[in-house]
């Protein structure tokens, strides 16, 4: 029997890992994973940083823009014509004596109308320029483009220079009158509320309640957009519908919508109605597309002063 060579407490310490090289290995990798982490959070505060320059660029632009194209007053009901009768515009104690030179100047005037902005000046440096869409006390607050394509206004600002703010813009499917029944608008979701970035907002029914209506102008007429819907769609799947088979595909569409809406409305639309979609991305899922829909209802337009 060969005499095996039984283990002493010597040897068994030497065969125990060495603790001091355990340990630098130990704090070398917590180095590393510090390192990592520290460029990480470089690499990504420097991306956030860098869009957030990239947002103010282009909303510096549109806030010069709202500063060089002179507006009318943007009280939207300015222009409504007067109800106010001939009889209770006398002063007090005169009569109405039949007399029309006489009570010419106590007659009340319609306003002239005129449109928000002078479109036809505006399309010099704004070629394409077909709306005016306004949010009052917000920072939606700019001209609707339309070309011939869905794409160049993505990555254009309203003047044509490339920028990645892009432009709220028409959809090219569309008139440009918005005669349509549904007419597209896009625009950029900006993290910091700039273009369509605020829309995000009338997921709550709060922001909902306190601003129910936005304004729309053209060249020819001025419109309030009275919110009906808020809602997510993947654009992989569907998008907002333009046209309509009959009044019943229509009406079945706006019930479709509100009841996918994240905001709760009683505006009703009826066949002869005519709606406006604002789209712009979301984040929820992959092509995710967040949509607030409005109705178009006419406060003036330059055929009606004419008349």
């Amino acid at each position: 029997m060969k005499n095996s060579k039984q283990a002493t407490p010597d040897d068994i310490d030497e065969q125990k890992p060495d603790e001091p090289k355990r340990k630098k290995t130990k704090i070398r990798i917590l180095y590393t994973l510090l390192i990592i982490s520290i460029a990480a959070v470089t690499i990504s505060a420097a991306g956030l940083g860098y869009e957030l320059y990239i947002n103010r660029q282009g909303q510096a632009y549109y806030s010069g823009l709202t500063s060089d194209i002179p507006t009318r007053e943007r009280d939207p009901g300015q222009n409504r014509p007067s109800n106010t009768s001939t009889a209770s515009s006398l002063s007090p104690g005169a009569t109405d004596n039949g007399n029309k030179e006489d009570n010419a100047e106590t007659e009340p005037r319609e306003p002239e109308w005129t449109p928000y902005i002078d479109f036809e000046a505006a399309n010099v440096s704004l070629p394409g320029i077909t709306a005016w869409i306004l949010l009052e006390g917000t920072s939606l607050d700019y001209p609707v483009m339309q070309t011939t394509n869905n794409s160049f206004f993505l990555g254009h600002l309203a003047d044509g220079t490339k920028h990645r703010s892009g432009a709220i813009f028409l959809d090219y499917r569309n008139s440009a009158d918005f005669s349509d029944r549904n007419s597209l608008i896009y625009g950029h979701e900006s993290r910091t509320g700039e273009m369509f970035g605020i829309l995000k907002n009338y997921r709550r029914q709060s922001y909902y309640d306190e601003n129910p209506v936005m304004h729309l102008y053209t060249p020819e007429k001025d419109y309030e957009l009275v919110l009906v819907a808020g809602y997510l769609v993947d654009s992989g799947i569907e998008s907002p519908q333009i046209v309509f088979s009959d009044d019943a595909a229509f009406e079945a569409y706006v019930k479709a919508i509100k009841r996918k809406s994240m905001f709760k409305s009683d505006v009703e639309v009826n066949a002869d109605d005519r709606i406006v979609s604002l789209c712009t991305c979301a984040y929820d899922y992959p092509n995710a597309r967040f949509v607030v829909v409005g109705k178009l209802v006419e406060l003036n337009s330059a055929s009606a002063a004419e008349h």
